[in-house]
């Protein structure tokens, strides 16, 4: 993991883990943004860029294992978007089991996510072990 998080180091992280994970890949760019700080990110209709709220972002910045976890949380989810994946709640859930996969049920992408994802998906998600099988 980089002890400075990169936005396009990031990236280039996620668009290998979802190419690997879907067989799916796109052109993005990551740009920091100030909008509403509820709004983490998003990607515009039409667009490559994927925009990440640095007001947010700004929180957990100082931290370089947080700060990579957040922005990779970000960018995944948005990436999601990107490659075509309309559903906001789909993508949740499968950002979630990515980053479990990945990084493991104890770590802070997991648990960011986790808070991400509707609850009554997490609670379906554990109840079938959906994160242990990957650990």
């Amino acid at each position: 993991m980089p002890s400075i998080s990169s936005p396009n180091t990031i990236l280039i992280e996620v668009q290998g883990d979802v190419l690997k994970r879907m067989g799916k890949r796109a052109e993005a760019y990551v740009q920091f943004a100030s909008f509403n700080p509820s709004v983490l990110g998003f990607v515009k209709a039409g667009s490559n860029v994927i925009y990440v709220n640095e007001i947010p972002y700004s929180r957990v910045a100082i931290d370089s294992e947080k700060s990579h976890d957040y922005l990779y949380v970000v960018i995944l989810h948005e990436y999601l978007h990107l490659i075509g994946i309309a559903d906001e709640r789909e993508v949740r859930k499968i950002t979630l089991e990515m980053v479990g996969r990945k990084f493991g049920e104890n770590s802070n992408a997991f648990s960011f996510s986790k808070m991400l994802t509707f609850p009554e998906d997490v609670k379906i998600m554990e109840n079938r072990k959906y994160f242990s099988h990957y650990m």
